[in-house]
């Protein structure tokens, strides 16, 4: 059935889900955000800052049953992930799932599978690849202005060092609980790989480092075992080289940096601020349209406005033509990319060149 009203949204999440998808979500208006179910905790005072008016739940298997919604926001840790779409599929409820999509290739295949079966539709929070600059980028590798690209280089660097040794990281520093920054930023840094040339990455040699391990606070000492940086080696299916990877755990950061080098142009960005693209002589700036934030925005979701609402505009339309719409990410994007991230765990541990198998 097309839809011919407004959307009607509940979300799984009180950190990012509550303080970032929240107000992008009620800033479309096609959408009606309905509830709120808590994870691990009812953070009260995100909820009366932002949320005021919407059903709380601390049980989200409660807030499907007591809801009437059309689409539900997976915004938990990732060990969560697969139970929860599961579910929601099961009522025949649209999904949107925070990335990465599961914790191995096997639950997204499995989750792709009974999306199929279903009347749903299935997203993945990749919104990266919806901000203008990067919009860009891949209307230029696209249209072939940089001729056959040969190498791509694609690094970040943060300033963590203070963070990680003077708080804890809870989930995010437990590799059960899918922590790390591999999965954390990763998943969209190699969405973002495969989107832009629109190729299968095809094989990886990685390495995962916890730089950090311990930290000792006022609660007792953490044990750290998911990573806190990466290096990743591979190619594309065209045999195109690629280099990724990425430092938190900086003193001082520098923060992102991608190289294209193609047979007749070099394009450059950096801090996703501008688009520079040389055939030989000086890089000259790219023009892109800029994206204004509404000045009600909050400060925590004016951020990552740009992305998100194009992605969430892109949703809309496609549950309502019953299609996918755009470069909105979907299940079949959130489990290649789940491969990829598989098989760079394998890679990390044997040392060696791992093939990516697309199940």
């Amino acid at each position: 059935m097309i839809h011919t009203k407004k959307i009607r949204v509940g979300i799984i999440g009180t950190g990012f889900g509550a303080s970032v998808q929240a107000p992008i979500f009620q800033s479309h208006e096609c959408y009606e955000v309905k509830a709120l179910a808590s994870v691990h905790r009812y953070k009260s005072d995100v909820i009366r800052q932002n949320l005021e008016g919407l059903s709380m739940y601390t049980d989200w298997v409660e807030m499907i049953a007591n809801e009437e919604l059309d689409l539900v926001s997976i915004a938990s840790s990732p060990v969560h992930h697969y139970e929860m779409a599961l579910g929601l599929l099961e009522k025949g409820m649209h999904v949107l799932c925070e990335k990465p999509m599961g914790m191995s290739a096997i639950q997204t295949l499995d989750m792709l599978d009974k999306l199929k079966a279903s009347n749903a539709m299935g997203f993945v929070d990749f919104q990266w690849r919806l901000i203008p600059i990067r919009q860009k980028i891949k209307e230029i590798l696209m249209r072939g202005d940089l001729g056959k690209v040969h190498y791509i280089k694609y690094q970040g660097s943060f300033s963590g060092y203070k963070q990680l040794t003077t708080n804890y990281r809870g989930w995010d520093g437990r590799k059960k609980d899918g922590g790390g920054m591999l999965f954390a930023i990763g998943s969209h840094m190699f969405d973002s790989l495969m989107w832009w040339m629109n190729q299968d990455i095809v094989d990886v040699y990685a390495e995962l480092k916890t730089m950090i391990p311990k930290y000792e606070g006022c609660s007792g000492v953490e044990e750290r075992d998911s990573d806190d940086a990466f290096t990743v080696m591979g190619h594309y299916e065209d045999g195109t080289a690629f280099h990724a990877d990425l430092l938190y755990p900086a003193v001082r950061g520098t923060g992102w940096k991608l190289e294209v080098y193609g047979s007749e142009g070099t394009l450059l960005t950096n801090n996703d601020q501008e688009v520079l693209v040389s055939k030989g002589g000086e890089f000259e700036v790219v023009q892109v349209e800029q994206i204004e934030v509404p000045s009600s925005m909050s400060m925590s979701a004016a951020p990552y406005y740009n992305g998100m609402y194009q992605m969430v505009d892109r949703i809309y339309r496609s549950i309502s033509e019953e299609k996918v719409v755009g470069d909105v990410p979907t299940f079949q994007d959130g489990h290649m990319v789940q491969c990829v991230l598989d098989a760079i765990q394998q890679s990390s541990l044997a040392r060696a060149w791992i093939e990516v198998i697309y199940e």
